[in-house]
């Protein structure tokens, strides 16, 4: 199994990086990285996306995010450096690899979804560690089913995100009709809704929620021209 990877990184130039000062986005890789990104051609891939970087703008990470939960993707991070940062993407089910400088001061690896390599590791080496994290989330979320609890928290098997009460409303119906398409009357059916509406509130509040759910590999799309339905990224 080979992968398609796309690149990206919150860096810009001139960016720092937080109590480490000033970063060099080249010195932020492992230098035998470029080539782990060019694999030999085959029938069978694995589409994904991958993460190099120090932390960027809120509204980056979020975008960046939403990325790779839904194109199965992995944070590749470094440690500790990055160590404040693991916590959203194991919530959210979004694989890790960590570089480590020091084989003696490890990453607290939480099981399948994360994996360490030294700065040093081989193309080889980190080509097989991305491939397996790439596959671990996609058969993880395929086997999963969405659920809605009362307090807003959407699961997707072991991980979930929080969303707002006027996300919860939205989510409410599509949820429990995962995969099918839903009525936009139904989806505006609430005491602040009254009445559908094809623009303004209905329609950022749809595009919102389809970024939130986007880190748990789901998204929210229109059926017809009056439905809408929730689904696994595709």
């Amino acid at each position: 199994m080979t992968m398609t990877v796309g690149l990206h990184s919150t860096h810009e130039p001139g960016e720092t990086d937080g109590e480490d000062g000033p970063s060099d986005q080249e010195d932020d890789l492992p230098k035998s990285v470029d080539a782990a990104f060019r694999p030999p051609c085959s029938d069978d891939t694995l589409p994904s996306g991958v993460w190099f970087g120090p932390k960027g703008s809120e509204a980056t990470e979020r975008e960046l995010i939403a990325f790779l939960g839904s194109h199965n993707g992995v944070a590749v991070l470094q440690w500790p450096r990055d160590a404040h940062r693991s916590e959203r993407f194991f919530r959210l089910g979004i694989p890790c690899l960590w570089f480590v400088q020091d084989p003696a001061d490890l990453p607290p690896v939480r099981g399948a979804s994360e994996e360490w390599l030294p700065r040093t590791a081989s193309d080889l080496d980190i080509h097989e560690s991305l491939r397996r994290l790439c596959a671990w989330s996609a058969t993880e979320r395929s086997a999963a089913w969405p659920e809605l609890e009362e307090n807003g928290w959407l699961h997707l098997g072991e991980h979930g995100i929080q969303l707002t009460p006027p996300e919860t409303c939205l989510a409410a119906p599509l949820v429990a009709h995962f995969g099918e398409a839903v009525d936009d009357e139904l989806l505006t059916r609430r005491p602040a809704r009254p009445e559908p509406r094809r623009n303004g509130p209905f329609v950022s509040g749809l595009d919102h929620l389809n970024r939130e759910v986007n880190g748990l590999g789901l998204e929210v799309v229109p059926a017809t021209d009056r439905t809408h339905l929730i689904r696994r990224c595709r």
